[in-house]
């Protein structure tokens, strides 16, 4: 069964990594190279506050911390592949069952074995998420940040060590699951119209006696999700309280995959109606108009934190994080 399944998913990276401009997500084309703990391998950036997205490619990993306080949520980057049990894995919480991260080909797609499973190597590093709601309505999510819409392909997700070693094992906040007991990761994929669909993936299982974990990479075809700017991730256990989740709220991602629209992109499906049309700059912060003179900045709450009577405007007195700005029926979202 574990080699069907393993076929199964192989197959299905197969088949998307043979269409023509994928976009997958490689971690060494990083738009700042990432520097990494020796003892840990989390990204030294982890706890800094003014670290506030990973940017590779299209793609724009939202990044939050308090680093007083040594939390951080939403995405991280990590290069450890020692998935060994530890006693303090608040210290060590950076590492996946799979040892490593997910290895490209020649050709930029993802290398298999002689069994169909993705190559895995401890230099090439990859992401981990802390997904709690707690600290966020979207807990851990990714702006493309063209602004366009683009076709979700796929991607590969893993469970996080401390997340696995609670679930088989129990710890000082959470039970070893039991008969019934299941970690659910959610895929939410939201396009330029402010659509959603989402996609449930179970990482964790116990049924009939037996636990069945995702240790090794899991291909996940996102191609339900339709085409999307935005995908947030949130995760559910059973195992759950007063104030939530019990089991640590962790997964490993890697290698997501989109691919241009087949229909109008984001920016130009927002130019559709009244003719209106935004782009945004981040490098410099400059959001600019077409067809439009007058525009609304909100942040994710829907709060508006900013209102502009003019076709460019900077958002550089804005806090780091993601907005949505509006002009005419137009919309977009931007990183800041």
């Amino acid at each position: 069964m574990r080699s069907f399944i393993i076929a199964v998913f192989s197959a299905l990276a197969l088949l998307a990594s043979a269409q023509n401009n994928i976009i997958t997500l490689d971690l060494s084309n990083t738009e700042i190279p990432l520097e990494f703990d020796s003892e840990n391998g989390a990204w030294t950036g982890t706890y800094n506050d003014d670290e506030y997205t990973i940017d590779s490619q299209i793609y724009t990993f939202l990044h939050n911390s308090m680093g007083d306080y040594n939390t951080w949520w939403g995405f991280t980057v990590s290069n450890s592949a020692d998935n060994s049990k530890r006693e303090d894995f608040l210290t060590y919480q950076f590492s996946n069952m799979a040892k490593g991260g997910i290895v490209l080909d020649e050709n930029g797609s993802v290398k298999l074995d002689e069994f169909g499973a993705p190559v895995v190597s401890p230099s090439i590093p990859y992401l981990v998420a802390f997904a709690n709601s707690y600290f966020a309505q979207h807990p851990a999510e990714v702006v493309m940040s063209d602004g366009k819409d683009h076709e979700a392909v796929g991607v590969y997700v893993c469970l996080n060590s401390y997340t696995f070693y609670s679930v088989s094992d129990g710890d000082g906040f959470a039970r070893a699951f039991n008969n019934g007991d299941k970690y659910t990761l959610t895929i939410h994929g939201v396009n330029s119209r402010d659509e959603e669909k989402s996609i449930d993936v179970q990482l964790a299982a116990y049924a009939n006696g037996d636990l069945t974990t995702t240790r090794g990479w899991k291909y996940v075809d996102l191609s339900e999700l339709g085409e999307v700017n935005t995908i947030w991730f949130s995760v559910k256990s059973t195992d759950s309280g007063a104030y939530g989740d019990n089991t640590p709220s962790y997964f490993c991602l890697d290698k997501l995959m989109v691919k241009p629209a087949k229909s109008t992109t984001g920016a130009e499906s927002e130019a559709v109606s009244k003719g209106a049309k935004i782009s945004y700059d981040k490098a410099d912060a400059m959001v600019r108009l077409v067809n439009a003179d007058f525009a609304i900045v909100y942040d994710v709450a829907g709060n508006k934190v900013m209102s502009v009577e003019a076709s460019e405007f900077s958002v550089a007195s804005l806090d780091h994080g993601i907005y949505v700005v509006r002009a005419g029926n137009a919309s977009r979202k931007i990183a800041r």
